[in-house]
Order: C-alpha cells, then sequence, then structure tokens
C-alpha cells in the first residue's frame, strides 16, 4: 500500500482573508507538509442556513478572491460540500493529515459542528490548532475573568477586559513562497467519494435563486475590503484631527453606500485586530498619547465583542422561550400584519423603504435597522423580534447571529436594556427626518412616492387630495394607508410593558440576568437620538 501523503488542512469558515491570519501561520509552519486550504460547504458556514442571494454571492466572492490570491501563489482553495466530519473522513481515505488548522467560531450555535471535528481528529490522530481570529479577545477567557459567566452591562464589560489587557496585534503574513499546495480535484478515486467544486459556484448552483428586484452592489473579498479599509482609516484620522471620532455615527449618511465595514468584518475579509490598532494608532499619533486611545473611539467594535461574550456559552440566545436572558414577553401572533411588514407595505414610508432597500440590496444604515426593529416589536405592531432576526439574518450581509439577535433583544426590551422598558418610542413617520429632510432615501426606494414634496414624504396620509392627485399617487390606492396608528399603538404597547413589568415584581418572580445598560444616554445613543429626545 503506498504511502499516503503528509498534508496540514486550513479549513476556512468565516475569517475568509490571508492577512493576520494566526491559521495560515501555523499551517504552513512545517514546510515539509503540502497545504491543503479548505471550504466546505455544508449548508451551515457561515449561517448559510439564513441565506438570500446578496448574502450568499457576497460569501462565494470572498471565496473567489482567496482562490485568486492562492493561485498567484502555485495553490487554490478546494471548495467541497458535506458534512465536515464526512469531509475530513474522506480526505483522510488518500491523505495522511497532520493538522487541522482554524479560527474559533465562539457563537454557541458552532459547538456542535466543532466538537464533532475534534472529537473525529481526536481519534484519528490529527491534532487540531484552533486561533482567536474573528474577535479582539477571547470571549471564553473574558466570561472565566468575570468569574465564569458574562458581564452584565456594557461598563463592566469594558473593567473587565481592560483587566485582560489590550488585544493583540496583528500577527505578520504568511510567506507562501515555498509552500506546496494540495488540489483535491487532481485526486482521481476521491472525487468518486466526495463533491468537490472544481470553479467558484453560483448561488443558484448552491440552490438559492435571485429573487425579483435584487440590485447587487456590495462586492466581497480581501483585497477589496482592504483598500477600503485604508480610505476608512484615513477617514477616522481626518475626524480626530478636527477634535472628533466616530466619523460614521456622526454624521449618518443613509443614502449612500456605506462607510462601514461591517460585512468585511463579519466574514472576516478584514482582521478586527487590525481595524481596531489601525484606529488606535491613528489617534495616537495625531494626539501624541495624550490622551491615549480608548474604547470610546472604537465603541462599536467593543459592542461587537459584547455581544459575542453574552452568546458564546448560550445556545439559545437567538429566540425568546428558552433563552435565559431573555423576557418571555407574550407578543401577538399576526400574521397579516407580519406579511405586511415583509412585503414593505406598511404605509409608513420610511419603514417600507428600509424593508424594500434590506431586500434589493442586503444592507440598511443602523439608523433604518433600529426603525424596523422597534415597529416590528413593542413600538408598534408588538410582534416576536424572532420574526425580524429570521429576516436580517437572510438579507443582510453583514449579519451574523450574535450582534444581530443581541440587537433585536435590545430595541425590543427583552434583554439588554432595561427590562420592558418602553420610554424610548420611536416614531416611524418622523424618525427619518432627522437625517433625510427632504426624503430622497424614500423617493429612492418607494418609488410610488417620488412626486410628493419633502412636507409630507414622511406622512403622505396627512398630504390633500390635489396634492395626492399632481403626485399620480393616491393613499389608499397606490400607497398603502399605515397599518397602524403610531399614537395610538405606542401608547397602548408603553402599557403592557408597565403591566408585565408589575406583573413580573408583585410575582416576586426574579427579574432575568442580563446585561443592561449603565445609564439611559447609553440608551438613547444606541438609537442615536440626542439626549433631549425621546
Amino acid at each position: 500500500m503506498p504511502t499516503k501523503e503528509k498534508v496540514n488542512i486550513l479549513w476556512f469558515r468565516n475569517g475568509l482573508r490571508l492577512h493576520d491570519n494566526e491559521s495560515l501561520l501555523k499551517a504552513t509552519k512545517d514546510k515539509s507538509h503540502k497545504l491543503l486550504p479548505l471550504f466546505i460547504f455544508d449548508g451551515e458556514t457561515p449561517t448559510t442556513k439564513h441565506c438570500k442571494y446578496n448574502k450568499m454571492a457576497f460569501l462565494l466572492e470572498c471565496l473567489e478572491d482567496l482562490d485568486t490570491q492562492f493561485w498567484y501563489h502555485g495553490g487554490k482553495l478546494n471548495l467541497v460540500e458535506g458534512d465536515p466530519v464526512e469531509v475530513l473522513r474522506k480526505i483522510s481515505k488518500h491523505f495522511s493529515i497532520d493538522k487541522l488548522c482554524f479560527d474559533q467560531d465562539c457563537e454557541s450555535i458552532w459547538l456542535e459542528r466543532d466538537n464533532a471535528v475534534k472529537n473525529f481528529c481526536g481519534t484519528h490522530r490529527i491534532t487540531v490548532e484552533e486561533s482567536i481570529g474573528a474577535t479582539l479577545w477571547d470571549p471564553l477567557e473574558i466570561i472565566e475573568a468575570n468569574g465564569g459567566s458574562p458581564p452584565l452591562t456594557y461598563s463592566q464589560f469594558c473593567h473587565v477586559t481592560k483587566g485582560i489587557g489590550q488585544p493583540k496585534k496583528p500577527v505578520a503574513d504568511a510567506d507562501l513562497t515555498d509552500v506546496q499546495f494540495v488540489e483535491l480535484e487532481s485526486c482521481e478515486n476521491l472525487l468518486s467519494e466526495l463533491t468537490v467544486f472544481p470553479n467558484i459556484p453560483t448561488p443558484q448552483m448552491l440552490g438559492i435563486e435571485k429573487e425579483q428586484d435584487v440590485d447587487k452592489i456590495y462586492r466581497g473579498g480581501e483585497r477589496g475590503a482592504l483598500k477600503y479599509f485604508y480610505r476608512r482609516i484615513e477617514h477616522e484620522r481626518e475626524a480626530f484631527l478636527e477634535g472628533a471620532f466616530l466619523p460614521n455615527r456622526r454624521e449618518p449618511d443613509i443614502l449612500n453606500p456605506p462607510k462601514s465595514l461591517s460585512p468585511d468584518l463579519k466574514f472576516g475579509c478584514i482582521s478586527v485586530k487590525k481595524f481596531y490598532w489601525a484606529v488606535m494608532d491613528a489617534w495616537n499619533e495625531v494626539n501624541d498619547d495624550h490622551p491615549p486611545g480608548s474604547y470610546t473611539i472604537v465603541s462599536q467594535l467593543i459592542w461587537r465583542e459584547f455581544f459575542y461574550a453574552m452568546s458564546a456559552n448560550n445556545p439559545f440566545y437567538g429566540e425568546m422561550a428558552r433563552n435565559p436572558i431573555c423576557i418571555d414577553i407574550p407578543w401577538y401572533e399576526n400574521e397579516d400584519d407580519l406579511n405586511l411588514f415583509l412585503d414593505g407595505k406598511t404605509g409608513y414610508p420610511f419603514i417600507d423603504a428600509g424593508i424594500r432597500q434590506l431586500k434589493k440590496e442586503g444592507w440598511v444604515h443602523h439608523i433604518i435597522r433600529n426603525a424596523l426593529s422597534m415597529f416590528l416589536t413593542r413600538g408598534d405592531l408588538w410582534l416576536n423580534w424572532e420574526h425580524g432576526l429570521n429576516m436580517f439574518l437572510k438579507y443582510l450581509i453583514d449579519a451574523d447571529w450574535s450582534v444581530c439577535a443581541g440587537n433585536w433583544m435590545w430595541v425590543s426590551s427583552s434583554a439588554f436594556e432595561k427590562s420592558l422598558n418602553a420610554s424610548v418610542s420611536l416614531d416611524p413617520g418622523v424618525y427619518g427626518s432627522r437625517v433625510d429632510p427632504e426624503g430622497e432615501y424614500i423617493r429612492k426606494y418607494v418609488p410610488e412616492l417620488v412626486k410628493f414634496p419633502a412636507k409630507y414624504i414622511y406622512q403622505p396620509w396627512k398630504a390633500p387630495a390635489a396634492i395626492q392627485e399632481k403626485a399620480d399617487c393616491l393613499i389608499g390606492k397606490d400607497y398603502p394607508m399605515p397599518m397602524v396608528v403610531h399614537q395610538e399603538a405606542s401608547v397602548r404597547n408603553r402599557k403592557m410593558m408597565e403591566e408585565l413589568q408589575e406583573i413580573l415584581q408583585n410575582s416576586g418572580m426574579e427579574e432575568p440576568s442580563h446585561i443592561k445598560p449603565s445609564d439611559e444616554l447609553e440608551v438613547k445613543i444606541f438609537f442615536g437620538l440626542r439626549a433631549n429626545e425621546s
């Protein structure tokens, strides 16, 4: 029997890049072993179980970029389909696998998959090398440092992580000069057992059809992300020179393509450590380390870490009933209302524009995400936040389970905010006008209202009949009347929240142990409100 060739496998999941890739360094340390770069389409990774066209297309572009970079070094990214354990079992019949290297997926939904893979490796004498690549800190280390449970407030989280110490600096790029690669498609015996894609598949080949009106705007891939990253850091540096920070939040632009790198961080095209330290270094250069950079200037990254830590040991984090940090609120069950919301036919132009952009392009600004989340839940419709989470996971190219579920629980007052608090309620007929007073965003995504004057663009039902006729859009015929009256619904919902709060208090039940805002200002900052707004 011929001796099997020794290989190290680099298993890509979410860290779809070559820079700051500790797993790549470990897999290529021993040049006597060939490198087998691998991505497995298992219907799950990365969150492809909940995936529409734009999100899958973005992922495939990330994989194509990786494949091209490996091609420059004489290799390729091997793309296979199947269960990870079965894929490894079949590969191990033809190759001697010395090491399996991958980045940690800290979200608890991946525990079953990763434990099964580790068990297989343990029984087949394969060394597992797991690195921290998707987060600044290891969430499990944060939990351990906090006494075995996640920190309960954002300020406590900051305190614990400062005690652990600064995040590690990015690692050096791997030298692929003398690396020899494995191409599975050249192994004829294996091809009869394993589905290997010779080229990058299309979304349609993976069972995902392009929906009507889908518009592909955002492109995935490490090299493109890095170009944008350097422009983004320069944008941050300019803000520091002006004595400001967080320019994306200070000057929100809901109409134009995002200045956010969130899709690239979600798929790991950009290293979060590289981002963190680039912002910190820019601050320190501008300010000469007086004062040194703090969490304040990278707060969006810290919130991301916060949500990862909260979900790390909670497999039910993305649902209400079995989730220990989520209050079980008796939401309405109204399929008709839900369908109007999901179809972008609520009668509130700002809400409908957000839904339509989300389904068309796979991205919406955080201001719009907050408006959609509140409208569906405690603001107006009083429907379960799980419906919104499922929609976001399918359509948003930057949606990951931890951050997305955390935001939905926060906005719906189910967790992460003061329990059952409805003191902040966004008016869907007013909220967007603060950042887009002329209503250009609505005109772009709700073309029925393109001729409406700015005075009525957010509340077209208030326009006189003559103006509606002139705009070629009769409300109730060409565009729907509001499905709810916000002023009435918000009062009713606030009252129900207060009643639930009283029931919990009178029953002697303990409030669920989840994080709460450090103060009221923190809540308003989250929603993008001024200190005097409610």
